[in-house]
């Protein structure tokens, strides 16, 4: 046999073995093998670049741990895959309302999978503020001056919500869950009884839920002729007139809007009136009353 003849079957025999020693390899741990077949290669490419930024910080070994990046970073993230929820923005800003999560945590565009809460608040015409609350589902809720607020401050991903983290305050301070942002304004555009606040202080305090369009709809089936009915309504947020203005021996109350615009309302009428904010405006609502007929824009509340 030449020697050309025995180098072939020499290189045969060497594949044999390494197929042999490959199959042994991929019985003991075939998750890795059969991802090539699974999953295509431009995303194994783009979860091994991740792997590769994740190894700056992490120990290599402990990257098969579904806790390496739930403990760290509060939840993992999906790509491409958009979240829903909302997380309601209120208080002294120019756009109040609610934000999607989505929004707040820009799970695809930013490379470190977190937003500085400075920059959330910049992002929504928030530049000068003297605090902001942070307020989770659960409960919880954390109030930071603008003085305590570092770039450390972080707003990160959490399941399909968001949570709060900062290294420059203690771990207790940090929320999870977060559906509500109050921020506190350095101007006090509302006036209440001569005392200067405004409506993102007046959160903060003791606060009411007030239902209100609460009705009644029915449909009629199309395939049973039975007619079925639901209540339907919305809830707003604020602060009871009453808890707002000295009622002692005082019959009535002067609501002044931005525009000058004065109106005068008994002791009686102000039961049930609701300081809320709808739409960006201070509003004085009112449970029994079509909202054509709220108060907007109030700037001032006096007891007469």
């Amino acid at each position: 046999m030449t020697r050309t003849r025995w180098l072939v079957v020499a290189l045969v025999v060497v594949a044999l073995v390494a197929g042999g020693v490959g199959i042994v390899v991929a019985s003991l741990r075939p998750a890795p093998v059969r991802a090539l077949t699974h999953y295509p290669l431009e995303l194994l490419i783009e979860e091994a670049a991740t792997m590769s930024d994740c190894a700056e910080c992490h120990d290599t070994a402990e990257f098969h741990r579904c806790s390496t990046c739930h403990d760290e970073h509060g939840s993992a993230t999906l790509s491409g895959i958009p979240f829903y929820a909302v997380v309601a923005f209120e208080g002294d800003v120019p756009t109040p309302g609610y934000v999607y999560v989505d929004d707040v945590v820009p799970y695809l565009d930013h490379p470190a999978t977190y937003v500085s809460l400075r920059e959330f608040l910049a992002g929504q015409g928030v530049e000068d503020f003297d605090s902001v609350t942070l307020a989770s589902d659960d409960g919880g809720f954390v109030t930071i001056t603008r003085e305590n607020l570092t770039d450390t401050a972080w707003l990160l991903p959490f399941e399909d919500g968001i949570r709060f983290a900062s290294e420059d305050l203690h771990v207790s301070a940090w929320l999870k869950g977060i559906r509500r942002i109050v921020v506190v304004g350095r101007e006090s555009p509302l006036t209440i009884d001569g005392e200067p606040t405004s409506i993102g202080r007046l959160l903060l305090g003791p606060i009411q839920v007030l239902t209100v369009e609460q009705t009644q709809v029915m449909l009629k089936s199309e395939e049973d002729g039975e007619v079925r009915s639901a209540q339907v309504g919305s809830r707003l947020r604020g602060v009871p007139l009453i808890w707002l203005l000295d009622r002692q021996a005082n019959s009535s109350f002067v609501v002044r809007t931005a525009s000058g615009d004065e109106q005068v309302f008994g002791v009686d009428e102000v039961q049930d009136a609701v300081l809320v904010q709808v739409r960006g405006q201070v509003t004085l609502a009112f449970p029994d009353r079509a909202r054509s007929q709220w108060v907007t824009d109030v700037v001032a509340l006096e007891s007469e």
